[in-house]
């Protein structure tokens, strides 16, 4: 039985091509919160011992340090993570919208290949089967000609070929509706 869109709507989230994205905008936060960061200048802390020969006195210093960010915010760095970011968003959508037709096209796929092989399984090919036997029957109490048992055994082959082909397109389906 075919399982219901609704079910499968939901699990296309699930899906590689939308999955990984959401680790890459991951990164890009993370990147964004970097350049951020690099915007506040890094403290620097020295410290020893200093030592003068001529007195023989010893001195112990600290030095702290600080650059003065007058001419580099790291704007330029803010901004292109932040567009990057946005980027990555924005391929994030696309990627769901994509997978979501790709997962509404295979579903349409699969109910037509579905209602295909359902018919051909349950009342084509009992019903070609069921004419042949009769034809078969009629030739041997001679009411029938030879060539009518041919044209019915034709026709079982044809609906037997043609119930394979309408499986085959189902479990071809339900493998590209199970892959989105």
């Amino acid at each position: 039985p075919l399982p219901p869109a609704e079910r499968l709507e939901a699990l296309a989230a699930q899906n590689p091509d939308v999955a990984r994205w959401a680790a890459e905008t991951e990164q890009r936060e993370a990147a964004l919160a970097l350049e951020k960061a690099k915007r506040l200048p890094d403290l620097s802390l020295s410290g020893g011992i200093k030592h003068a020969q001529e007195t023989l006195d010893q001195a112990l210093t600290l030095g702290l340090g600080s650059p003065l960010p007058l001419f580099d915010r790291n704007q330029g760095g803010v901004l292109e993570a932040e567009h990057s970011l946005a980027k990555a968003q924005a391929e994030q959508r696309a990627a769901a919208l994509r997978a979501h037709a790709a997962l509404a096209t295979a579903y349409q796929e699969l109910a037509s290949a579905h209602a295909e092989a359902t018919i051909l399984n349950g009342q084509t090919l009992p019903a070609a089967r069921a004419a042949f036997e009769a034809a078969r029957t009629g030739y041997q109490q001679g009411k029938l000609a030879y060539l009518d048992v041919l044209d019915a055994q034709r026709t079982l082959f044809e609906a037997r070929g043609d119930a394979i082909a309408a499986l085959a397109a189902y479990h071809t389906a339900t493998a590209d509706v199970e892959r989105l």
